[in-house]
């Protein structure tokens, strides 16, 4: 029995194979990333143990990223978080983030947990979510009737 990074500091039980999927998703995830020269991949030899298996990437503006893969509830999922050493990231950081690592056909989600569900390890860091199966995230269309 390996682990997966649940985020929080905690390991989720996963069995080697399940292991491999998600790194393998992972992977295949930051092949499609394309970054803009200000942004660079770390290589998995500076990537703290913690996070092994998931792509980092540090931007020269003091943004750090942490791009996985893992399955939720039968749905492969994209998370990716964002954060900075001072402050709070911005709008403009999760919207930049999106369009790097999560591209602009798939619909992010930033959620806002309530109470007894909410875990925060950095006090700066911010998390947005993508579903990658085909049917999508299961959230409606709140858009259908005007913008959102």
């Amino acid at each position: 029995m390996v682990g997966l990074h649940a985020g929080d500091g905690k390991m989720i039980p996963a069995t080697e194979d399940e292991w491999k999927a998600a790194k393998a998703r992972t992977d295949e995830a930051a092949r499609r990333v394309r970054l803009p020269p200000n942004w660079k991949r770390l290589a998995e030899a500076r990537i703290p143990k913690e996070l092994e298996g998931m792509a980092c990437y540090e931007c020269e503006d003091g943004r750090f990223v942490v791009l996985s893969a893992g399955l939720w509830e039968g749905r492969w999922w994209l998370h990716v978080s964002v954060s900075r050493k001072r402050e709070i990231p911005s709008y403009w950081d999760l919207a930049d983030l999106k369009e790097i690592f999560i591209g602009p056909e798939l619909q992010a989600l930033q959620v806002f947990a309530r109470a007894g569900r909410h875990v925060n390890i950095h006090p700066y860091c911010l998390h947005l979510w993508a579903c990658l199966e085909p049917e999508g995230d299961g959230l409606p269309d709140f858009g259908k009737y005007g913008a959102i």
